[in-house]
């Protein structure tokens, strides 16, 4: 009798990455450490729904995250977004749980965006589909992020040795307490369009920006 296959353990990782920086790739790293993750997925987001438009295009946006990653094994770019027209989180869960089918989601945010969770489009049926991965954020509290989460529909319990919420119904929000790196892509895109060094972004990403002349005034 052949063994039953433990299910893989995939981070889906959305964002405008305009451009990626190394912010991105600490909470990636450090979610596939301390979740026990098999691989993680950039999400680049074609057309953002509540955010203003990217700078840079979506070909240059996935070059970069392309170059970012090149050589690793447990990240990698999907282009969910682009092939399908998703533009709310949503619509991209429900078609990499297709994709995905019989593996453990886990969906990799910011404590920013768990205090505005409530605000998302179906934000209570993403809350059964993917389990969510929450990074703290030097501007958001720990009681903060315990206020976000007691406000959700249903009773949470928190455990303090995992640093984990779960809901009877298997919802669990785990929080990555160690990721605040203090870096934004919009304070490196005011370093390169001034012509100053942008130590945070990775050399093979920094040579491209250089090649495309991206983000120039």
């Amino acid at each position: 009798m052949s063994r039953l296959r433990k299910p893989r353990k995939i981070g889906l990782f959305g964002g405008t990455f305009d451009p990626v920086h190394e912010g991105h790739l600490a909470l990636a790293r450090t979610a596939l450490a301390d979740c026990g993750l098999d691989q993680v997925l950039f999400i680049p987001a074609a057309r953002p729904p509540h955010k203003q438009q990217p700078v840079a295009s979506f070909s240059h946006r996935v070059a970069m995250l392309r170059e970012a990653l090149s050589g690793s094994r447990t990240m990698a770019v999907s282009l969910v977004e682009a092939e399908h027209g998703t533009s709310y989180t949503i619509d991209t869960v429900r078609e990499l749980k297709k994709q995905f089918s019989g593996q453990e989601l886990f969906f990799l945010i910011g404590a920013d965006s768990l205090v505005e969770l409530h605000l998302w489009y179906c934000y209570e049926e993403l809350l059964t589909q993917v389990r969510f991965i929450v990074a703290a954020r030097p501007s958001v509290s720990l009681n903060q992020v315990m206020a976000a989460v007691a406000a959700l529909p249903g009773d949470f319990v928190y455990d303090a040795r995992t640093r984990t919420w779960q809901r009877d119904d298997g919802a669990c929000i785990h929080y990555l307490a160690d990721v605040r790196v203090e870096v934004s892509s919009s304070e490196v895109r005011r370093l390169l369009a001034r012509g100053l060094p942008a130590p945070m972004v990775p050399k093979r990403v920094r040579r491209y920006i250089e090649i495309h002349q991206l983000y120039r005034q």
